[in-house]
């Protein structure tokens, strides 16, 4: 009898704490935790989300970024390398349960505000009479003035992805190289007629995740060049490449010039996104002699209509003093909206849409 009296006794004790745990477990699904990463509340919100082994994960801090592995878009064993390289240190702690919002967020490490602007006018009245004769030519890119859009981060989400595609301009398309179905994608922005380049990722300063694919400043010379060289077999034809983050990376003369070396044997421009106002990428594309341009305007730090609007009124601005100007947007749902009401535009402002590689040429005139 004391027996059976043990054992319910120790059957109601168990019952009331897995009961417990179950209302702990509800409670986290319903609140955002702030002791969780972002990757943890997002695994917990969105059960169906794939995300393998929760609680293998829940002990560690993953970087906001690892959430966009969760939208079920990407290959599983894709999903296993980028787990195994994720370092921990940097939590994003969002208050927000919509997988939409966190796609919004989590494309870059931080950008930068600034606007860059090619020309400075120089007001000297000394300076009226001097005779000067420029080392060469400034691009000229005809009567009216140029704007190339480039959309950073293609490939992620599909339905991202699918979205900018259905702005059939000639934008230019700067593909990640781990989506899933990725040539599908990639074919589907050539038919929509955007050009196609390597969104290459390289190393930041910020803690962010490291992608399957990637350069470091911790790599020797012979491993970087290898690394590009298998991200560029994933490509063809393309005829340029951009840095995805790369704030610390780009700042690394010799390695930026081995990127450069592996361009060159390509026949493969460089644009630089400009994450860093240190970069060297410039410097070492002059002394392998490649074709390089640079972004003027980032489009949606902010994911708001209204504020992309306006980042795209600055790119026209310069764009009408300069000749040309070189924005660089994402994916997002705003960027999208924004892009899908301004494009129709551009033949009223008297604006002309050009690809990146027919820029580049104009603005590389020696470079064969």
């Amino acid at each position: 009898m004391a027996v059976l009296v043990i054992c319910l006794l120790l059957f109601f004790y168990f019952q009331t704490k897995k009961e417990q745990r179950t209302v702990t477990t509800q409670s986290v699904t319903k609140n955002v935790d702030a002791s969780l990463s972002a990757y943890q509340q997002f695994c917990i919100n969105n059960t169906d989300a794939n995300c393998g082994d929760i609680n293998g994960f829940i002990s560690n801090q993953h970087h906001g970024q690892v959430i966009l592995m969760d939208t079920n878009e990407l290959d599983d064993n894709i999903r296993k390398q980028i787990y195994s390289v994720v370092s921990t240190g940097y939590d994003t702690n969002l208050e927000v349960q919509d997988a939409n919002i966190l796609l919004d967020k989590l494309y870059e490490e931080k950008l930068p505000d600034d606007i860059i602007d090619e020309q400075v006018a120089i007001k000297n009245d000394k300076m009226k009479n001097l005779h000067i004769i420029p080392v060469r030519k400034p691009p000229y890119f005809g009567k009216k003035p140029v704007v190339v859009i480039v959309i950073d981060d293609m490939g992620i989400s599909s339905k991202r992805t699918a979205d900018i595609n259905s702005l059939q301009y000639p934008l230019t398309s700067a593909f990640l190289t781990y989506g899933k179905n990725l040539e599908q994608q990639i074919q589907k922005s050539i038919q929509a007629g955007h050009e196609i380049m390597l969104h290459t990722p390289m190393e930041p300063y910020t803690k962010a995740d490291i992608a399957p694919d990637v350069l470091t400043t911790k790599m020797s010379v012979e491993e970087l060049k290898k690394n590009l060289k298998d991200m560029l077999i994933k490509f063809k034809s393309i005829k340029g490449i951009n840095n995805h983050m790369g704030s610390k990376l780009t700042e690394d003369i010799d390695r930026m010039i081995a990127v450069m070396e592996v361009l060159k044997e390509q026949g493969v421009f460089f644009l630089d996104s400009k994450t860093s106002s240190k970069s060297r990428a410039e410097e070492a594309a002059a002394k392998v002699g490649i074709a390089y341009a640079h972004r003027h305007v980032f489009l949606d730090n902010n994911n708001d209509k209204t504020y992309i609007l306006g980042q795209l009124a600055k790119v026209e601005k310069l764009a009408r003093k300069n000749g040309y100007a070189i924005a660089i947007g994402h994916p997002k749902t705003q960027t999208y909206a924004a892009l899908k009401e301004w494009l129709p535009q551009l033949a009223e402002k008297e604006i002309k849409l050009m690809k990146l590689s027919e820029a580049v040429k104009i603005l590389n005139p020696y470079i064969k």
